[in-house]
């Protein structure tokens, strides 16, 4: 690779700080802006948790989370994790990170068992699980 392309390449990456853990998530900027119609997909929407003294973007949100949402991007449109999250705590991350409702709607339902309250806003939503 000549150093052009080493540069590049380099420009093209993209590090968010995980507040919960010491290591950086790097990820290539074409890999999220496939996504673009979530948070970390479009390039403008993203740039709000820009920190430029670090060169690094910044979510604090639930501790562990970004890396379950990264595998969206990384497993081309599927989320993956060992780790359970609770299905209030998975919705408002989901919406904060701009998926789509149809999408959220078929996570939150899969892992919930039975009737749940999902609180949206002024409103309360009410999931059913069928087995």
């Amino acid at each position: 690779m000549t150093h052009e392309e080493n540069y590049n390449q380099d420009i093209d990456l993209v590090k968010i700080n995980d507040s919960s853990q010491s290591n950086l998530i790097i990820i290539y900027a074409h890999q999220l802006n496939q996504y673009y119609h979530t948070l970390l997909g479009n390039p403008f929407q993203r740039l709000k948790y820009y920190n430029s003294s670090t060169e690094q973007y910044n979510f604090y949100r639930t501790p562990g989370i970004i890396n379950y949402i990264i595998t969206y991007y990384l497993h081309y449109g599927c989320l993956s994790t060992e780790i359970h999250y609770p299905a209030e705590i998975l919705y408002d991350e989901l919406v904060f990170f701009g998926f789509n409702i149809q999408i959220i709607y078929d996570i939150i339902s899969n892992c919930i068992t039975i009737d749940y309250y999902i609180p949206s806003g002024k409103s309360t939503l009410l999931f059913y699980k069928y087995k």
